[in-house]
């Protein structure tokens, strides 16, 4: 997508913006508190973009003579257990160029990518931008799995099961006592946790929207 002002590009065509891209995300949600350990836990995430899912779309500014500056950013992924959805995250538009509709045509844009690789439902989690979804269509919904769980678990083996020792009675014994001593001794209340303006202490609430709307 590219209009006069600014293109909607998948990074993956434009790699020359990785960097860029990765302070962009740095600057908002920092992931380590050291600056070498950050840049590369962003990298490997970022590099991953690909047509075949999870892909990264770039907000940047159309120039003729540069590069242009990374302005937003998008990341599409599969659910695993929707195959139907996806989940739109990490939607950024830098602070300078907030409140000038850019946020709405990024995720428009990443709608139309949506719908052209086959999902028909979005989905997305935030903490604190229920309002500016809302009034892009999306609604409150159940929390989703990102990520597939592990194998099954499976029955214990028999001799697995012969290792697990049945209590005897003076075992008991001595499990009621500990128990006793441990109930008569008053450990004191932690001390309440200092309270926060940071956006990140409010619960993250998860949306979808419907794309065949």
């Amino acid at each position: 997508m590219e209009n006069h002002n600014i293109m909607i590009v998948a990074l993956h065509d434009k790699p020359d913006s990785i960097e860029d891209c990765i302070k962009l995300l740095n600057d908002e949600w920092p992931r380590s508190k050291t600056a070498r350990n950050e840049h590369s836990i962003r990298l490997r995430s970022i590099e991953s973009s690909n047509p075949n899912l999870p892909i990264s779309l770039i907000m940047v500014s159309n120039t003729t003579t540069g590069k242009g500056d990374v302005i937003g950013h998008a990341k599409i992924a599969r659910l695993p257990f929707e195959p139907a959805s996806c989940m739109i995250e990490s939607v950024l538009i830098n602070p300078a160029n907030r409140g000038k509709g850019f946020g709405k045509l990024l995720m428009e844009e990443c709608e139309k990518l949506a719908v052209k690789l086959g999902f028909s439902t979005a989905v997305l989690s935030t903490h604190d931008k229920q309002q500016f979804y809302q009034k892009l269509g999306y609604e409150f919904c159940q929390p989703v799995s990102q990520y597939g769980g592990g194998p099954s678990p499976s029955k214990p083996s028999l001799s697995q099961a012969k290792e697990h020792k049945i209590p005897t009675k003076s075992d008991k014994s001595i499990c009621q006592e500990e128990k006793e001593i441990r109930t008569s001794v008053t450990v004191p209340q932690p001390p309440p946790l200092p309270k926060s303006n940071n956006a990140f202490c409010i619960a993250k609430v998860y949306m979808k929207k419907s794309l065949n709307q």
